[in-house]
């Protein structure tokens, strides 16, 4: 939790790479080659698990767009983190939602942050995204990519 505790309190940036800012040449250089990458659409997907998980997590991923610039960061902890945690750090939740299997998912639009519940009630994913001017309509749908991506090798 120690590890993962300084980087919530940086809301949407994530050890020092910032979605909408920072660029895949930057994650690359700051966390070496990831286990794979995966084309998704008009987005890559970097992902760090295995062996290479970042310390703290069970897997990093990393969505960047065509022009190189990382999109989102969805971060898989692999420490328990409770609800308390949560809002200790962002506050309590504006908005609430569900994932396709009905599990909680809090959204904090402003912060760029989207918090992802277990059957446990414990978090099971971070994802930071460039921060919301203001708060968008309520989303019934939480994103594919809060999924941990498939456990194969390097093509």
């Amino acid at each position: 939790m120690l590890l993962l505790a300084p980087t919530l309190a940086g809301a949407r940036a994530w050890r020092g790479v910032d979605p909408g800012k920072s660029r895949q040449d930057e994650v690359v250089e700051r966390f070496g080659e990831p286990t794979t990458r995966k084309p998704e659409g008009a987005r890559t997907k970097l992902a760090y698990f295995g062996e290479q998980a970042l310390a703290g997590t069970k897997q990093t991923q990393f969505a960047v767009g065509e022009d190189g610039i990382v999109q989102e960061i969805t971060v898989f902890v692999a420490t328990e983190l409770d609800k308390d945690s949560i809002e200790g750090t962002y506050g309590k939740s504006p908005e609430k939602t569900f994932t396709d299997e009905f599990l909680p998912v809090w959204i904090y639009r402003q912060a760029g942050v989207r918090v992802f519940f277990g059957k446990d009630g414990n978090v099971t994913a971070i994802q930071f995204s460039p921060a919301a001017a203001k708060p968008a309509p309520r989303s019934a749908e939480a994103p594919a990519s809060a999924r941990p991506a498939p456990r194969a090798s390097t093509p």
